[in-house]
Protein backbone atom coordinates (compact mmCIF):
# COMPACT_ATOMS: atom_id res chain seq x y z
CA UNK A 1 0.00 0.00 0.00
CA UNK A 2 2.68 2.40 0.86
CA UNK A 3 4.36 1.72 -2.10
CA UNK A 4 1.28 2.36 -3.96
CA UNK A 5 0.84 5.56 -2.40
CA UNK A 6 4.77 6.85 -2.78
CA UNK A 7 4.54 5.51 -6.74
CA UNK A 8 1.60 7.60 -7.23
CA UNK A 9 3.31 10.48 -5.26
CA UNK A 10 5.81 10.22 -7.50
CA UNK A 11 3.75 9.99 -10.46
CA UNK A 12 2.54 12.96 -9.49
CA UNK A 13 5.12 15.14 -8.92
CA UNK A 14 6.97 14.13 -12.29
CA UNK A 15 3.24 15.30 -13.77
CA UNK A 16 3.73 18.73 -12.27
CA UNK A 17 7.19 19.43 -12.95
CA UNK A 18 5.84 18.37 -16.46
CA UNK A 19 3.10 20.82 -16.16
CA UNK A 20 5.08 23.69 -15.08
CA UNK A 21 7.50 23.34 -17.52
CA UNK A 22 5.08 23.54 -20.79
CA UNK A 23 3.90 26.56 -18.71
CA UNK A 24 6.97 27.74 -19.00
CA UNK A 25 7.51 26.50 -22.76
CA UNK A 26 4.22 28.30 -23.08
CA UNK A 27 4.88 31.75 -21.69
CA UNK A 28 8.83 31.72 -22.88
CA UNK A 29 7.21 31.74 -26.66
CA UNK A 30 4.70 33.90 -25.65
CA UNK A 31 6.43 36.35 -24.86
CA UNK A 32 9.25 35.77 -27.28
CA UNK A 33 7.16 36.63 -29.88
CA UNK A 34 5.76 39.90 -27.61
CA UNK A 35 9.66 41.04 -27.98
CA UNK A 36 10.18 40.02 -31.83
CA UNK A 37 6.81 42.28 -32.77
CA UNK A 38 7.97 45.00 -30.03
CA UNK A 39 11.51 45.02 -32.01
CA UNK A 40 9.84 45.46 -35.23
CA UNK A 41 7.37 48.21 -34.27
CA UNK A 42 10.36 50.10 -33.12
CA UNK A 43 11.93 49.52 -36.13
CA UNK A 44 9.17 50.53 -38.08
CA UNK A 45 8.92 53.44 -36.42
CA UNK A 46 12.37 54.52 -36.95
CA UNK A 47 12.23 54.13 -40.68
CA UNK A 48 8.94 55.97 -40.46
CA UNK A 49 10.38 58.66 -38.76
CA UNK A 50 13.90 58.46 -41.40
CA UNK A 51 11.09 58.87 -44.60
CA UNK A 52 9.35 61.97 -43.05
CA UNK A 53 12.75 63.34 -42.96
CA UNK A 54 13.90 62.44 -45.96
CA UNK A 55 10.25 64.23 -47.17
CA UNK A 56 10.84 67.33 -45.63
CA UNK A 57 14.18 67.34 -47.67
CA UNK A 58 13.11 66.47 -50.57
CA UNK A 59 10.15 69.53 -50.48
CA UNK A 60 12.98 71.57 -49.71
CA UNK A 61 14.83 70.28 -52.42
CA UNK A 62 12.09 71.22 -55.01
CA UNK A 63 11.46 74.18 -53.32
CA UNK A 64 15.48 74.89 -54.10
CA UNK A 65 15.10 73.62 -57.85
CA UNK A 66 12.04 75.99 -58.76
CA UNK A 67 14.20 79.23 -56.99
CA UNK A 68 17.12 78.20 -59.09
CA UNK A 69 14.79 78.29 -62.34
CA UNK A 70 13.13 81.68 -61.35
CA UNK A 71 17.11 82.24 -60.92
CA UNK A 72 17.91 81.59 -64.46
CA UNK A 73 15.00 83.66 -65.80
CA UNK A 74 15.93 86.87 -63.83
CA UNK A 75 19.31 86.28 -65.10
CA UNK A 76 18.42 85.96 -68.53
CA UNK A 77 16.42 89.48 -68.34
CA UNK A 78 19.30 91.29 -66.52
CA UNK A 79 21.48 90.32 -69.14
CA UNK A 80 19.35 91.62 -71.82
CA UNK A 81 18.56 94.54 -69.88
CA UNK A 82 22.19 95.51 -69.69
CA UNK A 83 23.09 94.49 -73.43
CA UNK A 84 20.48 96.81 -74.94
CA UNK A 85 21.06 99.56 -72.08
CA UNK A 86 22.00 103.47 -73.22
CA UNK A 87 25.19 104.26 -74.79
CA UNK A 88 25.58 106.89 -71.38
CA UNK A 89 25.68 103.99 -69.11
CA UNK A 90 28.00 101.65 -72.05
CA UNK A 91 30.45 104.70 -72.33
CA UNK A 92 31.70 104.49 -68.91
CA UNK A 93 35.13 102.64 -68.45
CA UNK A 94 37.65 100.93 -66.14
CA UNK A 95 36.67 99.88 -63.37
CA UNK A 96 33.92 101.56 -62.81
CA UNK A 97 31.85 99.75 -65.48
CA UNK A 98 33.08 96.22 -64.36
CA UNK A 99 32.23 97.37 -60.64
CA UNK A 100 28.79 97.86 -62.03
CA UNK A 101 28.27 95.31 -63.97
CA UNK A 102 29.30 92.48 -61.38
CA UNK A 103 27.23 94.14 -58.94
CA UNK A 104 24.45 91.75 -60.90
CA UNK A 105 26.48 88.86 -60.43
CA UNK A 106 26.47 86.23 -57.73
CA UNK A 107 29.03 87.60 -54.77
CA UNK A 108 30.60 83.94 -54.94
CA UNK A 109 31.80 84.08 -57.98
CA UNK A 110 34.04 87.32 -58.06
CA UNK A 111 36.42 89.62 -55.71
CA UNK A 112 37.66 92.94 -56.72
CA UNK A 113 41.46 93.39 -55.88
CA UNK A 114 42.10 89.59 -55.66
CA UNK A 115 45.71 88.43 -54.67
CA UNK A 116 47.25 85.91 -57.02
CA UNK A 117 50.06 83.66 -55.60
CA UNK A 118 53.51 84.64 -57.25
CA UNK A 119 51.80 87.40 -59.58
CA UNK A 120 50.58 89.83 -57.65
CA UNK A 121 47.26 91.72 -57.28
CA UNK A 122 44.51 91.68 -60.33
CA UNK A 123 41.79 94.12 -60.90
CA UNK A 124 39.30 90.94 -60.85
CA UNK A 125 38.92 87.82 -60.16
CA UNK A 126 36.14 85.51 -61.58
CA UNK A 127 35.83 82.24 -59.98
CA UNK A 128 34.91 79.41 -62.66
CA UNK A 129 32.43 76.97 -62.44
CA UNK A 130 32.88 74.22 -61.42
CA UNK A 131 35.97 74.42 -59.91
CA UNK A 132 36.39 77.68 -58.83
CA UNK A 133 39.75 78.09 -60.80
CA UNK A 134 40.37 82.37 -61.00
CA UNK A 135 39.73 83.75 -64.37
CA UNK A 136 42.08 87.27 -63.93
CA UNK A 137 40.43 90.36 -65.55
CA UNK A 138 42.81 93.42 -65.79
CA UNK A 139 40.68 96.94 -65.91
CA UNK A 140 43.35 99.19 -65.73
CA UNK A 141 43.54 100.01 -69.80
CA UNK A 142 43.80 104.00 -70.25
CA UNK A 143 44.60 106.02 -73.27
CA UNK A 144 47.56 107.84 -73.54
CA UNK A 145 47.47 111.13 -73.26
CA UNK A 146 46.84 113.53 -76.28
CA UNK A 147 45.27 109.64 -78.26
CA UNK A 148 42.27 111.37 -79.21
CA UNK A 149 42.69 115.25 -77.81
CA UNK A 150 40.38 116.04 -75.54
CA UNK A 151 38.59 114.39 -72.59
CA UNK A 152 35.54 112.00 -72.61
CA UNK A 153 32.64 113.02 -71.66
CA UNK A 154 30.23 110.31 -69.57
CA UNK A 155 29.29 108.25 -72.01
CA UNK A 156 30.71 109.96 -75.42
CA UNK A 157 31.76 107.23 -77.94
CA UNK A 158 34.28 108.47 -80.41
CA UNK A 159 35.40 106.98 -83.99
CA UNK A 160 39.37 106.87 -83.91
CA UNK A 161 41.55 108.03 -86.82
CA UNK A 162 43.95 105.87 -88.84
CA UNK A 163 46.57 108.02 -86.60
CA UNK A 164 44.71 107.06 -83.45
CA UNK A 165 43.57 103.60 -84.41
CA UNK A 166 47.84 102.66 -84.43
CA UNK A 167 48.70 104.47 -81.19
CA UNK A 168 45.38 102.84 -79.78
CA UNK A 169 46.42 99.34 -80.87
CA UNK A 170 50.33 99.86 -79.70
CA UNK A 171 48.89 100.91 -76.14
CA UNK A 172 46.77 97.76 -75.93
CA UNK A 173 49.46 95.60 -77.24
CA UNK A 174 51.89 97.17 -73.91
CA UNK A 175 49.06 96.83 -71.72
CA UNK A 176 49.02 93.31 -72.77
CA UNK A 177 52.14 92.48 -71.29
CA UNK A 178 51.32 93.71 -68.08
CA UNK A 179 48.29 91.28 -67.60
CA UNK A 180 49.79 88.08 -68.85
CA UNK A 181 51.73 87.76 -65.49
CA UNK A 182 48.56 87.02 -63.79
CA UNK A 183 48.13 84.15 -66.02
CA UNK A 184 49.79 81.39 -63.72
CA UNK A 185 47.60 78.10 -63.49
CA UNK A 186 49.99 76.53 -60.81
CA UNK A 187 48.21 78.97 -58.57
CA UNK A 188 44.89 78.09 -59.64
CA UNK A 189 44.23 80.49 -62.50
CA UNK A 190 42.73 79.31 -65.93
CA UNK A 191 45.25 79.37 -68.68
CA UNK A 192 44.30 82.76 -70.33
CA UNK A 193 43.17 86.40 -68.82
CA UNK A 194 40.59 89.07 -69.70
CA UNK A 195 41.46 92.79 -70.41
CA UNK A 196 38.61 95.42 -70.60
CA UNK A 197 39.24 97.65 -73.34
CA UNK A 198 36.85 100.71 -74.09
CA UNK A 199 34.06 100.69 -76.49
CA UNK A 200 35.57 103.64 -78.56
CA UNK A 201 39.51 101.44 -78.67
CA UNK A 202 37.79 98.58 -78.87
CA UNK A 203 36.41 99.38 -82.62
CA UNK A 204 40.14 100.13 -83.42
CA UNK A 205 41.59 96.65 -82.66
CA UNK A 206 43.16 95.67 -85.99
CA UNK A 207 43.60 91.93 -86.60
CA UNK A 208 46.87 91.90 -86.03
CA UNK A 209 46.46 93.09 -82.78
CA UNK A 210 43.39 90.25 -81.52
CA UNK A 211 45.78 87.72 -83.21
CA UNK A 212 48.79 89.09 -80.64
CA UNK A 213 46.33 89.03 -77.92
CA UNK A 214 45.33 85.31 -78.63
CA UNK A 215 48.54 84.03 -79.21
CA UNK A 216 49.52 85.53 -75.65
CA UNK A 217 46.10 83.91 -73.99
CA UNK A 218 44.77 87.43 -73.36
CA UNK A 219 40.99 88.18 -74.31
CA UNK A 220 39.44 91.46 -74.90
CA UNK A 221 36.25 91.98 -74.01
CA UNK A 222 34.09 95.54 -73.99
CA UNK A 223 31.23 96.15 -72.63
CA UNK A 224 28.51 93.90 -74.49
CA UNK A 225 31.45 91.44 -74.45
CA UNK A 226 32.30 91.19 -70.95
CA UNK A 227 28.30 91.49 -70.03
CA UNK A 228 27.90 88.25 -72.25
CA UNK A 229 31.16 86.17 -70.95
CA UNK A 230 29.58 86.65 -67.68
CA UNK A 231 26.33 85.64 -68.24
CA UNK A 232 27.41 82.78 -69.60
CA UNK A 233 30.00 81.55 -66.67
CA UNK A 234 26.79 82.52 -64.20
CA UNK A 235 24.42 79.99 -66.63
CA UNK A 236 26.72 77.21 -66.36
CA UNK A 237 26.97 77.98 -62.75
CA UNK A 238 23.45 78.37 -62.27
CA UNK A 239 23.16 75.08 -64.25
CA UNK A 240 25.54 73.48 -61.96
CA UNK A 241 23.53 73.78 -59.00
CA UNK A 242 20.19 72.33 -61.02
CA UNK A 243 22.16 69.61 -62.07
CA UNK A 244 23.47 68.93 -58.61
CA UNK A 245 19.05 68.84 -56.79
CA UNK A 246 18.37 67.03 -59.43
CA UNK A 247 20.88 64.51 -58.19
CA UNK A 248 20.28 64.94 -54.30
CA UNK A 249 16.09 64.23 -55.82
CA UNK A 250 17.60 61.45 -57.16
CA UNK A 251 19.34 60.38 -54.28
CA UNK A 252 16.47 61.07 -51.74
CA UNK A 253 13.80 58.94 -54.00
CA UNK A 254 15.96 56.14 -53.81
CA UNK A 255 16.31 56.10 -50.52
CA UNK A 256 13.14 56.76 -49.87
CA UNK A 257 11.85 53.30 -51.96
CA UNK A 258 14.62 51.43 -49.75
CA UNK A 259 12.46 52.85 -46.87
CA UNK A 260 9.43 51.55 -47.76
CA UNK A 261 11.12 47.92 -49.08
CA UNK A 262 12.23 47.53 -44.94
CA UNK A 263 9.16 48.91 -43.84
CA UNK A 264 7.36 45.78 -45.97
CA UNK A 265 9.68 43.61 -44.95
CA UNK A 266 9.22 44.22 -41.10
CA UNK A 267 5.97 43.96 -41.66
CA UNK A 268 5.81 40.90 -43.04
CA UNK A 269 8.55 39.82 -40.65
CA UNK A 270 6.07 40.93 -37.80
CA UNK A 271 3.14 38.58 -39.97
CA UNK A 272 5.06 35.52 -39.24
CA UNK A 273 6.24 35.61 -35.72
CA UNK A 274 2.26 36.75 -34.77
CA UNK A 275 1.64 33.22 -37.08
CA UNK A 276 4.22 31.11 -35.30
CA UNK A 277 3.39 32.73 -32.13
CA UNK A 278 -0.48 31.72 -32.34
CA UNK A 279 0.91 28.56 -33.59
CA UNK A 280 2.83 27.44 -30.43
CA UNK A 281 0.08 28.91 -28.07
CA UNK A 282 -2.22 26.32 -29.94
CA UNK A 283 0.46 23.64 -29.39
CA UNK A 284 1.23 24.45 -25.88
CA UNK A 285 -2.81 24.15 -25.19
CA UNK A 286 -2.82 20.39 -27.07
CA UNK A 287 0.29 19.82 -25.56
CA UNK A 288 -1.69 20.94 -21.88
CA UNK A 289 -4.64 19.41 -22.66
CA UNK A 290 -2.77 16.06 -23.28
CA UNK A 291 -1.13 15.70 -20.01
CA UNK A 292 -4.17 16.54 -18.18
CA UNK A 293 -6.00 13.71 -19.79
CA UNK A 294 -2.81 11.42 -19.04
CA UNK A 295 -3.05 12.58 -15.23
CA UNK A 296 -6.48 11.44 -14.72
CA UNK A 297 -6.08 8.20 -16.82
CA UNK A 298 -2.93 7.60 -14.35
CA UNK A 299 -5.79 7.90 -11.18
CA UNK A 300 -8.63 6.67 -13.38
CA UNK A 301 -10.82 9.60 -13.41
CA UNK A 302 -10.82 9.72 -16.95
CA UNK A 303 -14.12 9.55 -18.14
CA UNK A 304 -14.81 6.09 -20.52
Amino acid sequence: MEVAILIIIIISVIVIVFIEAMIYMFLRSKFQAIDTISDSASKLDGTVSTIQILSGNLFDQIAGLTKLQSELKLNFQSFYDMLIMKPSVKGKVGEGIIRFILSSFPEKLWKEQYKISGSGIVDFAIFMPPDNKILPMDAKFSLPEGIIGKELEEGEIVFLNKEQRKKANTSVIKRMREVTKYINPLAGTMNFALIFIPDSVYLALTNETLSTLQSNQVIPVNTSGLISTLYLIERQYISIRISKAVDRLVDIKSTIESQFSKISDTLKKAETQVENSNKNITNAIHQLKSAENKIFESFGLLEE
